[in-house]
Formats: C-alpha cells, sequence, structure tokens
C-alpha cells in the first residue's frame, strides 16, 4: 500500500483494513454516499466493489449527472429488478430512444433527464404509459436536432 510519502508499506497484521469491515456495515455506510461516490468507493477492491453491486440493486435514488454514461456503462450500474427506485437523474447526451424501455420504471417519482437531443416524440408516449407515480418531470434539450419546416 502506498503512504503519503510515495512509499510502498507492508500491510499491518493487527490492522485489517477496511475491507474486513462485515459486508452489511460497509453496504449501510454505503448507502448514505451518493451514486459517483459509491462507483469511486467500489473500484478501489473486490469487498466494497461486491458491496456497491448489492446495494445498487435497492437504492431510491440514482443519480449520475456528472457523466454522460452509454448504456453499456448504465446497464450494469442500474439493475432493472430495483423495485425502490423513486428518483432518477441521468444526463442522456450518449442515450437515445432505444434505453427508454431500460430507464422508464413504474416506481419512478422523479425523473430528470438532461441533454436528450437524440429522443424522438417517443420519450414523452413511454413517460406516460411506463411511469404512472411520476411527479416530478424535467427533461432538456428534447429534439434539440430536429428541424421544423
Amino acid at each position: 500500500m502506498a503512504s503519503p510519502s510515495g512509499q510502498t508499506r507492508e500491510p499491518n497484521p493487527g490492522d485489517p483494513g477496511l475491507d474486513h469491515l462485515p459486508t452489511a456495515l460497509i453496504a449501510t455506510i454505503m448507502t448514505k454516499l451518493d451514486v459517483p461516490s459509491i462507483l469511486s468507493l467500489a473500484s478501489t477492491c473486490m469487498t466494497f466493489r461486491s458491496c456497491a453491486a448489492h446495494i445498487l440493486s435497492f437504492l431510491p435514488n440514482f443519480h449520475l449527472l456528472d457523466i454522460a454514461p452509454s448504456m453499456d456503462l448504465l446497464r450494469p450500474l442500474l439493475p432493472p429488478d430495483n423495485p425502490y427506485l423513486r428518483s432518477l437523474k441521468v444526463d442522456c447526451t450518449r442515450l437515445d430512444d432505444s434505453s427508454l424501455d431500460f430507464l422508464l420504471r413504474p416506481s419512478l417519482q422523479e425523473l430528470c433527464l438532461r441533454n436528450c437531443a437524440d429522443f424522438s416524440g417517443k420519450l414523452l408516449s413511454q413517460l406516460g404509459h411506463s411511469c404512472k407515480d411520476l411527479r416530478f418531470l424535467y427533461l432538456s434539450s428534447v429534439a434539440e436536432k430536429r428541424t421544423i419546416s
């Protein structure tokens, strides 16, 4: 492990580290973090990665506005079987109509989709059909690339 001075130090058997804490405790702590922080923590070790995968399946809020994920990146982060998901905020710069079935969930009450330039009118139609409990909707740049003739 690297020390602040940049030198590598040997692990201390008397100090096993955070990854030896009970996974239930780690998962409880991780639920208090925002999604980017959970992802950063998950990249540090297998124990944290496993806990992150578990808690992402029951997080009520998934807010990832700092980056524009592709569907390949979003798919493992946003499990489709999360019945507790109430709020979804995503930058859709790299998404289009093909991602609607994945993004729109019946449990959603708040939806914020930024930079929806590649979405068509199908977005609003599917929203009305899929998100019956929706209470807050924010869409930006919808059909911005379309021309009016």
